[in-house]
Protein backbone atom coordinates (compact mmCIF):
# COMPACT_ATOMS: atom_id res chain seq x y z
CA UNK A 1 0.00 0.00 0.00
CA UNK A 2 2.18 3.24 -1.00
CA UNK A 3 2.26 6.37 1.60
CA UNK A 4 -0.31 9.45 1.01
CA UNK A 5 1.71 11.82 -1.45
CA UNK A 6 1.07 14.80 0.42
CA UNK A 7 2.37 13.34 3.39
CA UNK A 8 6.35 13.01 4.09
CA UNK A 9 6.87 8.97 4.85
CA UNK A 10 8.64 7.53 8.16
CA UNK A 11 8.79 4.85 10.29
CA UNK A 12 5.66 5.16 11.39
CA UNK A 13 3.94 5.09 7.91
CA UNK A 14 5.54 2.61 6.35
CA UNK A 15 3.33 0.54 4.71
CA UNK A 16 2.30 -2.62 6.62
CA UNK A 17 -0.44 -5.03 7.48
CA UNK A 18 -3.65 -3.37 8.16
CA UNK A 19 -3.77 -3.96 11.75
CA UNK A 20 -0.27 -3.42 13.11
CA UNK A 21 -0.18 0.13 11.06
CA UNK A 22 -4.05 0.72 12.81
CA UNK A 23 -2.08 -0.10 15.89
CA UNK A 24 1.00 2.12 15.43
CA UNK A 25 -0.82 4.94 14.28
CA UNK A 26 -2.78 4.82 17.39
CA UNK A 27 0.36 4.90 19.58
CA UNK A 28 1.62 7.61 17.58
CA UNK A 29 -1.29 9.53 18.06
CA UNK A 30 -1.20 9.08 21.92
CA UNK A 31 1.86 9.69 21.96
CA UNK A 32 2.07 13.32 20.07
CA UNK A 33 -0.89 14.01 22.80
CA UNK A 34 0.65 13.08 25.94
CA UNK A 35 3.88 15.15 24.33
CA UNK A 36 1.27 18.48 23.80
CA UNK A 37 0.05 18.05 27.78
CA UNK A 38 3.20 17.64 29.01
CA UNK A 39 4.57 20.66 26.93
CA UNK A 40 1.37 22.51 27.91
CA UNK A 41 1.73 21.45 31.91
CA UNK A 42 5.38 22.87 31.82
CA UNK A 43 5.47 25.76 29.57
CA UNK A 44 1.65 27.25 29.30
CA UNK A 45 -0.47 27.16 26.31
CA UNK A 46 1.00 29.65 24.36
CA UNK A 47 4.39 28.53 23.74
CA UNK A 48 3.52 24.78 22.73
CA UNK A 49 4.19 23.72 18.76
CA UNK A 50 3.62 21.60 16.40
CA UNK A 51 7.00 21.35 15.86
CA UNK A 52 7.71 21.18 19.55
CA UNK A 53 5.22 18.42 20.31
CA UNK A 54 6.23 16.42 17.34
CA UNK A 55 10.24 16.31 18.95
CA UNK A 56 8.88 15.37 22.04
CA UNK A 57 7.01 12.23 20.64
CA UNK A 58 10.03 11.81 18.32
CA UNK A 59 7.29 11.64 15.55
CA UNK A 60 7.22 13.52 12.04
CA UNK A 61 5.27 16.96 12.25
CA UNK A 62 3.57 16.35 9.57
CA UNK A 63 1.46 13.48 11.81
CA UNK A 64 0.57 15.80 13.66
CA UNK A 65 -2.39 17.00 11.00
CA UNK A 66 -2.55 13.54 9.87
CA UNK A 67 -4.40 12.87 12.87
CA UNK A 68 -5.53 16.24 14.48
CA UNK A 69 -5.72 18.09 11.32
CA UNK A 70 -4.66 21.18 13.05
CA UNK A 71 -2.68 22.58 15.83
CA UNK A 72 -5.85 23.80 17.49
CA UNK A 73 -8.09 20.36 17.14
CA UNK A 74 -4.47 18.73 18.89
CA UNK A 75 -4.82 21.85 21.88
CA UNK A 76 -8.97 21.01 21.90
CA UNK A 77 -8.36 17.48 22.61
CA UNK A 78 -5.13 18.37 24.85
CA UNK A 79 -6.89 20.56 27.04
CA UNK A 80 -10.04 18.19 28.12
CA UNK A 81 -9.71 16.06 31.12
CA UNK A 82 -8.83 12.31 30.31
CA UNK A 83 -11.29 10.87 33.14
CA UNK A 84 -14.61 12.01 34.14
CA UNK A 85 -14.58 14.23 37.72
CA UNK A 86 -17.25 13.76 39.89
CA UNK A 87 -15.57 15.77 42.53
CA UNK A 88 -17.83 18.78 42.59
CA UNK A 89 -21.02 16.62 42.41
CA UNK A 90 -20.30 13.87 45.24
CA UNK A 91 -17.64 15.58 47.96
CA UNK A 92 -19.80 17.16 50.78
CA UNK A 93 -19.73 20.73 50.34
CA UNK A 94 -18.00 20.96 53.66
CA UNK A 95 -14.95 19.54 52.46
CA UNK A 96 -15.31 20.63 49.03
CA UNK A 97 -13.16 23.61 49.20
CA UNK A 98 -9.78 22.31 50.49
CA UNK A 99 -10.42 19.57 48.03
CA UNK A 100 -10.76 21.66 44.84
CA UNK A 101 -7.51 23.64 46.78
CA UNK A 102 -5.25 20.80 47.45
CA UNK A 103 -6.06 19.28 43.87
CA UNK A 104 -5.70 22.85 41.70
CA UNK A 105 -1.92 23.13 44.24
CA UNK A 106 -1.24 19.74 43.65
CA UNK A 107 2.36 19.70 41.96
CA UNK A 108 2.88 16.09 42.02
CA UNK A 109 -0.72 15.63 39.89
CA UNK A 110 -0.29 13.82 36.20
CA UNK A 111 0.06 16.03 33.36
CA UNK A 112 -2.56 15.76 31.91
CA UNK A 113 -4.46 16.72 35.10
CA UNK A 114 -2.00 19.94 34.95
CA UNK A 115 -2.55 20.92 31.21
CA UNK A 116 -6.49 20.40 31.53
CA UNK A 117 -6.79 23.16 35.28
CA UNK A 118 -8.43 25.93 35.31
CA UNK A 119 -5.15 27.73 35.80
CA UNK A 120 -3.36 26.77 32.87
CA UNK A 121 -6.39 27.69 30.30
CA UNK A 122 -6.60 31.12 32.59
CA UNK A 123 -3.40 31.96 31.66
CA UNK A 124 -3.57 30.69 28.08
CA UNK A 125 -6.40 32.66 27.32
CA UNK A 126 -5.32 34.63 25.04
CA UNK A 127 -7.51 33.04 21.81
CA UNK A 128 -11.07 32.60 22.33
CA UNK A 129 -10.63 28.67 21.71
CA UNK A 130 -9.20 28.58 25.05
CA UNK A 131 -11.73 31.27 26.64
CA UNK A 132 -14.54 28.73 25.19
CA UNK A 133 -12.95 25.34 26.11
CA UNK A 134 -12.00 27.82 30.03
CA UNK A 135 -15.61 28.91 30.22
CA UNK A 136 -17.27 25.34 29.42
CA UNK A 137 -15.71 23.88 32.12
CA UNK A 138 -16.71 26.43 34.37
CA UNK A 139 -20.33 26.03 33.32
CA UNK A 140 -20.00 22.15 33.86
CA UNK A 141 -18.28 22.16 36.77
CA UNK A 142 -19.72 25.05 38.61
CA UNK A 143 -22.50 27.35 37.06
CA UNK A 144 -23.99 23.55 36.64
CA UNK A 145 -22.90 20.75 39.35
CA UNK A 146 -21.91 23.42 42.21
CA UNK A 147 -25.24 25.87 41.77
CA UNK A 148 -27.39 22.87 41.41
CA UNK A 149 -26.56 21.95 45.32
CA UNK A 150 -27.10 25.56 46.50
CA UNK A 151 -29.96 27.15 47.59
CA UNK A 152 -30.86 30.83 46.50
CA UNK A 153 -31.69 32.85 43.60
CA UNK A 154 -27.98 33.54 42.83
CA UNK A 155 -26.58 30.77 43.21
CA UNK A 156 -25.05 30.10 39.68
CA UNK A 157 -23.08 33.51 40.79
CA UNK A 158 -21.75 32.34 44.10
CA UNK A 159 -20.74 29.15 42.42
CA UNK A 160 -18.77 30.89 39.91
CA UNK A 161 -17.37 33.12 42.56
CA UNK A 162 -15.95 29.70 44.41
CA UNK A 163 -14.11 28.95 40.97
CA UNK A 164 -12.76 32.50 40.51
CA UNK A 165 -11.54 32.14 43.88
CA UNK A 166 -9.80 28.60 43.28
CA UNK A 167 -8.57 29.77 39.93
CA UNK A 168 -6.78 32.87 41.29
CA UNK A 169 -5.37 31.29 44.10
CA UNK A 170 -3.73 28.29 41.98
CA UNK A 171 -2.73 31.37 39.68
CA UNK A 172 -0.64 33.25 41.77
CA UNK A 173 0.75 30.54 43.52
CA UNK A 174 1.78 28.90 40.47
CA UNK A 175 2.21 30.60 37.23
CA UNK A 176 3.08 34.18 39.12
CA UNK A 177 4.28 33.09 42.26
CA UNK A 178 3.89 36.25 44.12
CA UNK A 179 5.83 36.14 47.45
CA UNK A 180 2.90 35.32 50.47
CA UNK A 181 1.05 32.93 48.25
CA UNK A 182 3.86 30.69 46.62
CA UNK A 183 5.48 30.74 50.42
CA UNK A 184 2.35 29.87 52.08
CA UNK A 185 1.41 26.10 53.71
CA UNK A 186 -1.36 24.31 51.84
CA UNK A 187 -2.92 23.82 55.58
CA UNK A 188 -2.78 27.44 56.25
CA UNK A 189 -4.20 28.46 52.47
CA UNK A 190 -7.21 25.71 53.50
CA UNK A 191 -7.91 27.32 56.31
CA UNK A 192 -8.54 30.74 54.72
CA UNK A 193 -10.26 29.28 51.89
CA UNK A 194 -12.67 27.35 53.49
CA UNK A 195 -13.55 30.84 55.62
CA UNK A 196 -13.51 32.73 52.17
CA UNK A 197 -15.99 29.84 50.50
CA UNK A 198 -18.26 29.29 53.21
CA UNK A 199 -20.67 32.04 52.80
CA UNK A 200 -20.46 31.41 49.08
CA UNK A 201 -21.78 27.53 49.42
CA UNK A 202 -24.21 28.42 52.69
CA UNK A 203 -25.20 32.10 52.90
CA UNK A 204 -27.27 31.45 55.33
CA UNK A 205 -24.70 30.20 57.94
CA UNK A 206 -21.72 32.79 56.94
CA UNK A 207 -18.10 31.62 58.42
CA UNK A 208 -19.60 28.14 58.26
CA UNK A 209 -19.49 25.33 55.34
CA UNK A 210 -21.60 22.38 55.90
CA UNK A 211 -22.83 19.67 53.91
Amino acid sequence: MAAEAAVPVDEDEAPLPLGPRRRDAAATREALLSAARELIARDGISDVSTRDVAAAAGANQALVYRYFGSKEALLVEALQPTEPDSTISETPLAELPRTLLRRALDPDAPADVRASSMSTLVAGAGTELVRSIARDRIHAGFTTQLAGRLDGDDAELRAELVAALLTGISSLRGQIGTRAMAGADLDELAIHVDRMVAPLIEPALPGTATA
